[in-house]
């Protein structure tokens, strides 16, 4: 995305910060996201943690349909849940 002149962020959060993970006893990994600063789009993500699998089906779809990454920041989401997570990552985003 850089390489193409895109103004983008890069936004991290260990997976240390998530309360579900704390609960499971499994704090390993981080998930990152690029988003657009020019049109708000999430442009790609790395989820490497528990239930990653399902969490991605949620950023894909945002993704999709070329919704904001707002979208994400402020969904509701059952606590504790790994998609909480998504909260917290996309209010990293300046």
């Amino acid at each position: 995305a850089r390489e193409s002149g895109a103004d983008i962020q890069v936004v991290t959060l260990p997976v240390a910060a998530i309360p579900r993970a704390r609960v499971m006893n499994d704090t390993r990994g981080v998930l990152k996201a690029i988003v657009d600063n020019k049109t708000q789009r999430i442009l790609g993500a790395s989820l490497l943690c528990v239930d990653s699998h399902e969490m991605i089906n949620i950023v894909k779809m945002v993704m999709d349909a070329g919704l904001p990454y707002s979208i994400l920041r402020d969904q509701i989401f059952t606590h504790p849940s790994m998609s909480e997570s998504l909260n917290d990552l996309f209010s990293l985003v300046k």
